[in-house]
């Protein structure tokens, strides 16, 4: 029976799951940027509240980014050091794969193009297929000035997308900026913790998994296509 920790302090919340089997436990701070202070104490009661020390816990997945910089960068140290202490294997997620997630599980497959709001007028973009409920990268994440000139991957162009995330508050300026329009734009707050820990598992179980210590915060770059004039 496998037992996976989810941690995310990529956003405001800090979020801590549990699964042990088919159970599921949720523990949530609620303030914003508090995850220094309470994040290995909602570990401790998550661990409590199961019965387990975490030393049993099979392995730790971590949202990676793009998000909070500071929180991000607390909860990879924590993953980590865990992992250290306890030989514990350590699943990156990115936070963009994350809501390509929880569009599957919403809509079922399809190409999802996710944005989240980073410093305008940048946002955080990653394009997404899912089949049979697992986020695939079409093309690398990347950054995107919507007011700059921009020069989209073909890969992007040539299909149809639904949007997801808080970045399509500007969605006629990126999609502009991009050359293409939407679908639909699917609104829901945030994944759910089981999606989050369903990518877990998928991860886990993929024949390519990165190494525990070199899972590191998801610093997106602008990619090579990108050019800003």
């Amino acid at each position: 029976m496998m037992k996976v920790l989810a941690i995310d302090t990529s956003r405001f919340e800090t979020r801590v799951g549990l699964q042990v089997g088919s159970t599921l436990i949720e523990k949530v701070c609620t303030e914003k940027m508090r995850a220094s202070q309470e994040l290995l104490s909602l570990i401790k009661g998550i661990l409590d509240e199961a019965d387990l020390l975490i030393s049993q816990v099979d392995a730790i997945g971590v949202v990676t980014g793009p998000g909070s910089f500071t929180g991000v960068r607390i909860g990879i140290a924590v993953a980590q050091g865990l992992s250290a202490a306890n030989s514990t294997k350590v699943v990156g997620v990115s936070s963009m794969a994350l809501y390509a997630k929880s569009g599957c599980s919403m809509l079922g497959d399809g190409n999802f193009l996710v944005s989240l709001l980073a410093k305008s007028p940048d946002v955080y973009l990653g394009a997404y297929h899912c089949e049979s409920g697992k986020p695939n990268l079409v093309c690398d994440e990347f950054v995107l000035n919507y007011i700059a000139d921009f020069q989209p991957s073909r890969q992007i162009l040539d299909k149809k997308w639904t949007g997801l995330g808080d970045g399509w508050s500007e969605r006629e300026l990126i999609e502009k900026a991009l050359g293409l329009k939407l679908k639909s734009v699917a609104v829901k707050q945030k994944p759910s913790m089981k999606d989050f820990l369903d990518l877990c598992t998928d991860n886990l179980q993929a024949p390519k998994r990165k190494p525990s210590d070199l899972v590191l915060p998801n610093y997106i770059k602008e990619p090579h296509y990108s050019v800003a004039k």
